[in-house]
């Protein structure tokens, strides 16, 4: 016959499990609401690319040749070869690098380029060559013998991304005609006022790479016709 003493320790037993497993259940959830606190915010990505860029109405290398601006450009007698883009260490990396004072920089881990900016750069510049040129990036593809290319190398030294502020850019770039000699080497340098936040300085640096797109594009376009370019003042 089980005795009143044992019934009361077995209900005891019963209770403290109970117990044990609802303080089991409570830490997991709390260790869960936890790790969702802790959790990075999601990342945003940007392009230096524009849908609209080297469009007719986008373009100011128009006032070069109409005819062989925009997107509608008949196909050249050249070809380009866009190089890949030389940039920085301090900014070659994922994430965007804001430009602080003192020296100082922020590389934020929540925004980041679409790809490496060295990539961002280079695309950006081939699609806005072959939109305002209508001549072909054939960059690690064979060349036809007989054909005319142009080839683009571009070197960044300076690439400041500062939100509320502005952007800038400095690059030199040379082109070559192949076969042939060198056409032009020039140093592009320009600010864009960038109020607002990342979009707006990310849109402020896409200008700065269209303008100075502009410069070589023009430039390819005076040697393809027998002119003599020049840099951009």
């Amino acid at each position: 016959m089980t005795r009143p003493t044992d019934m009361f320790r077995s209900a005891h037993r019963l209770l403290d499990r109970r117990a044990a497993v609802r303080a089991a259940a409570l830490a997991s959830a709390s260790l869960v609401l936890g790790l969702a606190g802790c959790a990075s915010p999601p990342s945003s990505f940007y392009t230096l690319t524009d849908a609209g860029a080297g469009s007719p109405g986008n373009s100011t290398a128009g006032s070069t040749n109409a005819s062989t601006v925009g997107t509608n450009a008949p196909a050249t007698l050249y070809a380009i070869e866009v190089s890949p883009v030389a940039v920085p260490e301090q900014v070659d990396r994922p994430q965007i690098v804001v430009t602080k004072g003192g020296g100082q920089v922020d590389i934020l881990e929540a925004s980041r380029w679409a790809a490496p900016l060295k990539n961002e750069l280079t695309s950006t510049i081939s699609r806005g060559l072959t939109q305002r040129l209508g001549a072909m990036d054939v960059y690690g593809l064979p060349r036809a013998d007989g054909v005319t290319v142009y080839r683009l190398s571009t070197a960044v030294q300076r690439f400041e991304t500062a939100p509320g502020q502005q952007a800038a850019l400095t690059a030199v770039w040379t082109v070559r005609r192949v076969p042939g000699d060198v056409v032009l080497t020039c140093r592009f340098s320009g600010t864009e006022p960038a109020s607002g936040g990342i979009p707006e300085v990310v849109a402020a640096q896409r200008k700065l790479v269209d303008r100075m797109t502009d410069g070589i594009g023009r430039a390819i376009a005076s040697s393809a016709q027998g002119a003599t370019p020049r840099c951009d003042a």
